[in-house]
């Protein structure tokens, strides 16, 4: 368990797939999210759990539950994804799934609970995050925590009827200590 100030973060518990499953094929959830808005089937979210697995153990992804610290409720799904321990980086994902947990900061803290693990555990020095450039909420929630914009993906994905740009942003691990000090 990794513990933040408003949630904490665990290693994958198969016993959430199914409300994981459930908030991923919710519109209202995966309007904004970059893997897309495809229905997950029972299957694909088990692979997914099995690859989550593997990919730990190689050293490659780094995902986590997010729960609220006041009482271990699951909330969502927070990971470092592409970690390369060579280059010394890696690119955060996440989702907070229930409608009545966004807006209270559970994103913000997971996000600096994770940047503070890959930073001060994993030894990265830059680590990336992407959001849809028509989602405002992420894109001032990540400048906010210190990621700097570095550059645009321009129609790269395709999202309900249209093409659509992603935001590109970094944080490096000077930057991030000096706003947020280092581990104690």
């Amino acid at each position: 368990m990794i513990q933040g100030t408003s949630v904490y973060l665990t290693r994958f518990d198969e016993a959430n797939a199914e409300q994981a499953r459930a908030w991923l094929n919710d519109p209202a959830v995966n309007e904004w999210m970059l893997s897309g808005q495809l229905p997950i089937s029972r299957a694909q979210e088990a692979g997914f759990y099995e690859l989550t697995e593997r990919e730990w153990n190689a050293g490659t992804a780094y995902r986590f539950e997010v729960h609220a610290a006041d009482d271990g409720r699951f909330i969502g799904i927070v990971g470092l994804d592409s970690t390369n321990l060579v280059h010394r980086t890696g690119e955060v994902g996440i989702f907070i799934g229930s409608a009545d947990e966004q807006n209270r900061g559970f994103g913000r803290d997971a996000i600096v609970t994770l940047l503070r693990f890959g930073f001060d555990r994993l030894g990265l020095h830059r680590i990336a995050i992407k959001a849809n450039a028509e989602n405002e909420r992420a894109v001032h929630l990540y400048s906010s925590i210190g990621f700097t914009q570095t550059g645009r993906d321009r129609e790269c994905v395709f999202m309900r009827g249209r093409f659509r740009d992603h935001l590109c942003f970094d944080v490096l691990e000077s930057e991030f200590h000096e706003r947020y000090g280092l581990s104690e």
